[in-house]
Formats: C-alpha cells, structure tokens, sequence
C-alpha cells in the first residue's frame, strides 16, 4: 500500500464512483490526514514518519473508499420526476383538448403544446442532472444575468394587455435568482444584510416596469420567507434576533409603501372590491369572475353542464374569455365535471407538498432556500389559479404545468433545479459561516475497529464553532 497522502487519497478516490462526491469526500479526507499528520509532527516525529503514521491510521484505503462510495450517492428522484411530467403531460392534453374542442383548424395549438411539452421535458432533466452549486459558485453573475434577460425581455418582448409578455416568464425566475444572491451575501454580517435587502430591489424594478402585479406579491413573498429562513440560522453572522429584526422591519417597511401606493391610486381598493363583489359592475373589470361564478352553477359533478340555464345567448367559448388559457381550469369543471378538476388539483398539491417536506428536510441551507423559492413560487401560483377559475379573480395567474405553454416550461425547469437540490443531498458543502467570529463549520472522519468482532466503523464528526464535536449517522460496519 503506497504510504503517502497523496497515494492514500488516490486509492480511497477510486472507490467512489460519482465524480460529483469524489473532490468533496477527498478534500474532507485530506484535511483530516493533514490535520492527523500536523499532530504526529507536534509529538516530534519527522515529516515522512508523521505523514506515514496518519496513513496507517486511517486504514485501508480500499475499505475506507468503498465505504465512502456507499453513503456518497446520488439521491434519485424518480418519484417527482414521474409526478411532475405526469402533471405536465395532463396539462399538455388539456390544452390540446380544449384547442381541438374550440377550433376548426386547431393544428397551431397542437403544435405549440407539443413543442412546449418538449422543452419543458428538456428543461426538467436539463436542471435535474444539473449541478445546482455551480449557481452559487457564479452568484453575482447569475443575478447580473437575471437582470439583463429582465430589460432584454423588456426591450424585445411583444406588449399584450398592457404588459410585457416575455418579462412575466422572466420574472418567475427571479425569486430563485434571489435565493443564489443570498447565498452571495452569506457571512458578510451588517454589511451582507444590506446587500441582501438591496438586491431584491433591481428584480422589483424589472417586474413593474413589465408591470406585472403578481409577479411583484411573488417576488416580495418569496424574499421575505427566504430572509426569514436565512435568519433562523444566523446566515450573516450577526445573530438570529437582529437579522430577524431587521428583515421584518424592512419588510413592513416596504410592504407599507407598496400598500399606500396602491390605495393611493385606487388599485387596491378596486382590487379588493372586484374580488368580494364583481357584480358590482359585470359589464366591466367584473364581468369574467360573474361569467366564472354562472358557468360553475350550471357545472355537474361529472360530465357537461347546462349553458342555457345560464341565460346568454352565445355558446360558451363566445361568452367566457380566455377559456382555453387562464380559464382552462373553469372550461375543465363545465366540459368535464368537478370531480376531475378535484382530482387534478389534489394531485398537483400533493406534488407541490412533496416537494415543500423535503425541501424543509435539506440539512445545506443554500440548496434549502432555492429549493423553498421554487416550492413557494409554484404553491402561491397554484393558490391564486385555482381561485381565479373560482371566480375569486385577486391576480391572474396560470397553474403549474397545466395552463400555458411558456408558463409549463419555465414551471418544469424551476422544478428540476429543486430536484437537482435534493438529488445531490448526500454531498452538497455548507460552507456558511458562524457566530461573530466566523468560524466554519468543519467534518472529519474517524475510523474506530472492534476488538471482538474485528469490525471496521468509519464515522463523520462535526466540529462546531467552539470546539464542540458531535458525531452524526455513523456509517455502516464493514468486515477488516
């Protein structure tokens, strides 16, 4: 057995097999025989001695190194892969249905949601196989890029209903950007809270030039979770209390502006008013949640229910707008029945929930907060979709992976950047900084052998902050 470092670490590195884990589990090992060497020096063993006693040891490289590959895997997600194109297909034959069912030459629609369906599968694997820390290697450049496609989509992009039609898809990104720039901030202290708080304003500014009102709530939602989760683990090094303190005083500070803007220009109050009470003017800004609200009175719980008991003469198609897009979810409940649209939502919010547990189960704070941007994003979108095709219109907004094509692909790809998260679990570094002093959290390995049994126990030690150390899931025993 080669008794150098370097020969040690090359052997224990041709065990594992995922070249992801292998420079994270070696740099980790390295460090330990480095530190193992550095005490056998102290002790006044030469250099050759030293390092050649810290090899021996940790043992045999080949045990140590098949150990390693055995909890160093990665995590597949073949459960929410499936849910997630499963949904995405159902919302792909949505909307092929309602294109055939509406149209004489339906052949576009067809193709548009074939094409989309397409990308959105590209973009899903694309992320899921990702790896996810190469965002928060390059975080200012993301952000940066982020904010260019924003003025870019601005720029380029067609205005439809007043507002900028590519930015909107743009702009779902931009709470996911926001998590990879807290990251950038970690450890900075006062210094990096600042940061953090400044940079979610150019995003903001991106979404009301667009202007786009629900991309705006999601982006401050989002930003606020994500601040407040950043805080109940002391992310910037200046304590738990003070980060959360002054995360919600800015946050009720800017809420407050937002609020009196809004009231001031009757957007809020006719907001407001739409939502309890569209009938108070159903020939104008009202008139799509009173047609919803008639449609869903003649609805069955199974099967097409009785438009003329509505009492309009046109058909249904003629009478509801954007029933084939914004309203799909209504279109589905009159053609199909609400036991179907029940269906299709619970499934959609038990993906969603999926996703939202084991985002909270991510030991890595970074892959953490991207992956509870996604989940949050996609749940607040669900929410307010859902109500609209209710007749509760608040926000327009499009179901994930059912309404929209454009809106499909960018909800597949955020989706397989949280599975890219969670696939990658096991080896993820947390490199966060702690306490004032910021120290770094540090693991080590320690490989213990049973006298009797001959049993060989290899265990990671975390040592925290103030010297602490606390042994976490030792590894499973392997015969000497």
């Amino acid at each position: 057995m080669d008794k150098s470092m370097e020969g040690y670490l090359r052997t224990v590195g041709e065990q594992i097999r995922w070249k992801r884990a292998r420079p994270v589990v070696l740099r980790e090992l390295g460090q330990h025989l480095a530190d193992q060497r550095d005490a056998f020096a102290a002790e006044g063993k030469n250099t050759g001695d030293a390092e050649r006693l810290a090899v021996e040891e940790m043992g045999d490289p080949v045990i140590i190194g098949t150990e390693l590959d055995r909890v160093h895997r990665p995590k597949p997600q073949w459960g929410l892969l499936m849910m997630t194109m499963t949904l995405a297909l159902a919302g792909g034959g949505l909307r092929i249905w309602a294109a055939i069912a509406g149209e004489a030459y339906p052949l576009g629609d067809v193709m548009r949601t074939a094409v989309a369906l397409a990308e959105g599968t590209a973009c899903l694997l694309g992320a899921y196989f990702l790896d996810y820390t190469c965002l928060l290697r390059h975080a200012r450049w993301v952000y940066g890029g982020a904010l260019v496609l924003g003025l870019l989509s601005l720029w380029l992009s067609p205005n439809i209903n007043n507002a900028s039609y590519y930015t909107r898809y743009v702009v779902l990104l931009y709470p996911t950007v926001y998590a990879v720039w807290l990251y950038h901030c970690r450890g900075k202290r006062w210094k990096g809270l600042a940061f953090a708080l400044l940079g979610g304003i150019p995003l903001a500014a991106v979404t009301c030039l667009a202007p786009y009102m629900m991309g705006l709530m999601l982006l401050m939602i989002v930003g606020l979770i994500l601040l407040l989760a950043a805080a109940g683990t002391d992310w910037f090094g200046i304590g738990r209390g003070k980060t959360a303190a002054a995360v919600l005083g800015a946050g009720a500070a800017l809420a407050g502006c937002a609020a009196w803007m809004f009231w001031k220009h009757g957007f809020a109050r006719s907001r407001l008013a739409l939502f309890l009470h569209p009938e108070a003017d159903p020939l104008g800004a009202g008139y799509q949640a009173v047609m919803v609200r008639k449609t869903l009175a003649v609805s069955q719980w199974l099967g097409t229910g009785d438009w003329s008991a509505v009492g309009v003469l046109d058909s249904y198609e003629r009478t509801v707008p954007a029933w084939k897009s914004d309203f799909l979810l209504t279109t589905m409940i009159y053609r199909l029945g609400w036991l179907p649209f029940l269906l299709l939502v619970l499934a959609a919010a038990g993906l969603l929930v999926w996703l939202l547990r084991k985002c909270l189960r991510q030991r890595n704070q970074a892959g953490r907060l991207i992956a509870l941007s996604v989940a949050i994003l996609l749940g607040a979108q669900m929410v307010c979709s859902v109500l609209m095709n209710l007749g509760l219109v608040l926000f327009p907004a499009a179901m994930p992976l059912i309404v929209g094509n454009l809106a499909s692909v960018v909800a597949m790809g955020l989706i397989g950047v949280a599975l890219s998260v969670f696939r990658e679990e096991q080896i993820a570094p947390d490199t966060v900084p702690l306490g004032k002093a910021g120290r770094r959290i540090r693991i080590s390995f320690r490989r213990e052998r049973d006298l009797e049994s001959g049993e060989v126990r290899l265990e990671a030690a975390v040592t925290l902050p103030r010297r602490e150390t606390v042994v976490v899931e030792p590894a499973a025993a392997a015969k000497d």
